[in-house]
């Protein structure tokens, strides 16, 4: 377009002051304020505009945006339009907030300081849904409520195989297993970490066998308190709902950019001129790489879809136990307003969540349940004063969450975090390494957004997958930057133990009682 004066001249008035406003203002600041964020039916085409005006100097300029093509038939990804994303008729409520909800809990690189306001402003965003260790909601029909895990765990005892504990004038029959029970917690005393816990998991019945934290320190509630970042663990969510909503395959290709460490420099948008790392779903999902997953997350899931499959799998949701579990959370932006850089944290796990250790047990064992999640229960039977039973559980299915064929595909993935990702050389320790190929597992690594001191890591994992007895196992550890204690080591050491034992036909038999 020809912007000399006598051109400008010849043009009616309202074109006149239209030219004078592009005529005026620097080409390139009105594309940097093009933002992606603003997009809708009207401004794409006005987007389009002022894109076509600054075609000459597109190569110097890195804030224009490019579609997706569908035209690279070599890779299974099909990235799209921007308008996938965030357009959805999802409830929202105004609460108190950050104005940029994601980029907080990534590097600090991701946060444009420009837009940032250092007060608090009043945003469009999901409220935070966890009670204070309470999930009275949907509790199990029994006659003493629902148990407080530093009140029944203080009063443990061994009895004739089983253990046992005392809860408002009941003795109460445990669903615990006192070897599992053991090694949980003798590999959480190891040296300098903050705080951590295990929660191992029945998958079939909903049975928990062992939840044990810092080393058998049972007065605090870390166990049942959703306080750590769910960081990539948040990937089997993505993960389950690319797979039902697009059908990907776990040897389908992701194309990307940037490595897979970090979101920066826009590497969460897809530009086929510049994707030049291709990936399979099952590397991505083993080795936990960020920008696959955040592609996956703005261009095959979208926001509708993460929100839906976050609670399917019970996030925002209290989850129905005897025991007093605090809610999961997965805060969402606004659709209105959501950005593509936070859809593509969220997907990749640099979300604003929390979880507890039970939950991201049961992530792992309902995938091993086929998809369908049963619910978690601690307490096998009650007896009262007078020593005459009063209470016996009976498993409850939760739902099916995912359809069997995802469950497969799930584990599948899982598989690549132990034979080629982020556990391989964890896993392929002494205890381990011959069971390696049946064990699958999902890791989660995250500075805590508070205080950047303390590093927060995830395992949640099957093993053996191919078995009558396998366990679902969530281990969260707190430890120091400085002297890293991972999750998936208290986890491998943990499964190993199990791993000994578990071919003996008497664990099979009180498994199935």
């Amino acid at each position: 377009m020809d912007f000399s004066f006598s051109n400008i001249i010849k043009k009616p008035l309202h074109s006149l002051i239209v030219s004078l406003f592009f005529f005026s203002a620097p080409i390139h600041a009105q594309v940097k304020n093009a933002n992606i964020n603003s997009i809708s039916q009207k401004s794409v085409a006005n987007l389009a505009k002022v894109k076509k005006l600054n075609k000459q100097k597109v190569n110097q300029n890195k804030f224009k945006y490019k579609k997706a093509s569908r035209q690279n038939t070599k890779s299974r990804y099909k990235a799209s339009n921007y308008e996938r994303y965030g357009k959805n008729d999802l409830k929202t409520n105004y609460v108190t907030a950050q104005p940029v909800l994601f980029s907080a809990y990534s590097s600090s690189y991701l946060i444009n300081a420009k837009k940032l306001n250092p007060n608090t402003v009043k945003v469009k965003a999901y409220t935070d849904p966890r009670e204070s260790l309470n999930n009275n909601g949907t509790p199990l029909n029994t006659p003493f409520g629902q148990v407080e895990w530093p009140e029944i765990s203080n009063k443990m005892f061994l009895k004739n195989g089983k253990i046992y504990s005392y809860y408002k004038n009941y003795k109460l029959e445990l669903t615990i297993d006192p070897q599992l029970q053991d090694a949980s917690e003798k590999y959480l005393s190891q040296s300098r970490i903050i705080n951590g816990s295990t929660a191992i998991i029945d998958p079939k019945s909903g049975k928990i066998l062992a939840l044990s934290q810092n080393g058998g320190n049972r007065n605090a509630s870390v166990s049942v308190s959703s306080r750590a970042p769910a960081a990539s663990l948040m990937k089997i969510i993505t993960a389950s709902a690319a797979i039902e909503k697009r059908n990907l395959n776990p040897y389908d290709e992701i194309s990307f950019r940037g490595g897979c460490g970090n979101l920066r420099n826009g590497n969460w948008l897809a530009d086929p001129s510049r994707d030049k790392q291709k990936m399979t779903f099952a590397k991505a999902f083993g080795s936990s790489c960020n920008t696959a997953f955040a592609r996956l997350a703005l261009y095959e899931v979208g926001l509708a879809s993460l929100k839906s499959y976050a609670e399917k799998f019970m996030f925002n949701k209290p989850i129905p136990s005897d025991l007093k579990l605090q809610t999961s959370m997965f805060l969402l932006p606004d659709p209105d307003t959501a950005t593509p850089q936070e859809v593509a944290e969220a997907g990749a796990g640099f979300g604003a969540t929390k979880l507890n250790p039970v939950h991201a047990a049961l992530l792992s064992a309902t995938v091993n349940n086929h998809g369908i999640m049963m619910a978690p229960y601690l307490v096998e039977a009650a007896y009262n004063s007078d020593g005459k039973e009063v209470y016996r559980a009976k498993p409850m299915q939760i739902g099916r969450i995912i359809s069997q064929q995802t469950a497969l595909k799930i584990e599948t993935l899982m598989l690549a975090t132990i034979s080629s990702g982020t556990s391989r050389r964890t896993f392929h320790k002494a205890g381990t390494r011959a069971d390696a190929n049946e064990i699958g597992g999902k890791t989660g690594t995250l500075l805590d957004p508070e205080n950047r001191d303390v590093l927060y890591t995830w395992f949640s994992g099957i093993a053996p997958l191919n078995s009558p007895n396998s366990i679902a196992i969530g281990t969260v550890v707190a430890s120091p930057q400085n002297w890293v204690v991972r999750a998936s080591s208290v986890a491998q050491t943990t499964l190993a133990d199990y791993l000994k034992f578990e071919k003996n036909d008497s664990r099979v038999a009180s498994r199935s009682n």
